[in-house]
């Protein structure tokens, strides 16, 4: 996959139930062929998702690129939740976890962030929603909007 000519997967999608994995596979896959563009592959959401498998950006590189498509990284995300006894009550936590706002340390460098990218959303207040707008995906106008993101 080559991340300077596409875009990866939103957080969003799911591999295994589990959110963050299809987007963190098709960096991996960017990765190793050395085409991220202006990617990160280990990025924080990333080493959230490498914590909850309890796995690093090495292994899960080298399942991801073990075949041409999902099977490995789904066989090794499945295998890995398997042997953790992660319920999908954890996956729901951790899934949730992904798309929480920003920590209060966080909150003004998220706001730039926001700013710079799309000016015009002050609804948008978590980082999925953000990446998605900033990809060009569709992001539902939220009425929920903390007052800190007005």
């Amino acid at each position: 996959m080559n991340l300077s000519h596409t875009l990866p997967r939103s957080p969003r999608e799911s591999i295994c139930g589990v959110a963050m994995v299809a987007r963190t596979a098709d960096k991996a896959r960017a990765d190793a062929a050395g085409t991220l563009g202006a990617y990160t592959y280990a990025c924080r959401m990333s080493r959230m998702l490498f914590a909850f498998i309890e796995t690093d950006a090495d292994a899960f590189r080298e399942a991801t690129t073990a075949t041409p498509d999902d099977a490995g990284v789904r066989t090794f995300v499945d295998e890995r939740l398997r042997a953790l006894h992660r319920t999908d009550e954890d996956i729901a936590i951790f899934n949730r976890s992904i798309a929480a706002p920003p920590t209060p340390e966080a909150v003004a460098d998220f706001l730039d962030e926001r700013h710079d990218a799309v000016p015009d959303r002050r609804d948008i207040w978590t980082y999925v929603d953000l990446i998605d707008a900033e990809e060009g995906r569709a992001v539902p106008v939220r009425t929920d909007t903390p007052t800190w993101a007005a």
